[in-house]
């Protein structure tokens, strides 16, 4: 399960193999061998996994079905949910970049 949740994640946030051990801290080759079920990653990779990919563990381990991402949307407007929708979409280096623009376009006003 684990094999199959790495791949599919890199792909749907279009990153190479050797992105996403740059990412995390490890080797080109430690992703592959995860995605080929030859090895699995460590406690502390699969708690790297979930931050870079904003899932639980327990979704990377096929503990639960959904992407373990709790959504708060009681009382938000159709364009903050477009912006939440948009958001999780995104890489975390691009979430990273988003939240830093947010902040430089909240401090000119």
């Amino acid at each position: 399960m684990v094999k199959n949740r790495i791949k599919t994640l890199r792909l749907e946030n279009n990153l190479s193999q050797r992105a996403l051990a740059a990412a995390i801290g490890c080797s080109q080759k430690s992703v592959d061998f995860w995605e080929k079920g030859l090895s699995e990653p460590t406690a502390g990779f699969i708690c790297a996994l979930a931050d870079c990919f904003s899932c639980s563990t327990d979704y990377l381990l096929g503990r639960e079905d959904d992407f373990g991402v709790v959504r708060i949307e009681g009382g938000l407007t159709s364009e903050e949910r477009k912006m939440l929708d948009l958001y999780a979409t995104l890489p975390e280096p691009c979430r990273r970049e988003l939240v830093s623009y947010a902040e430089f376009l909240s401090a000119k006003k």
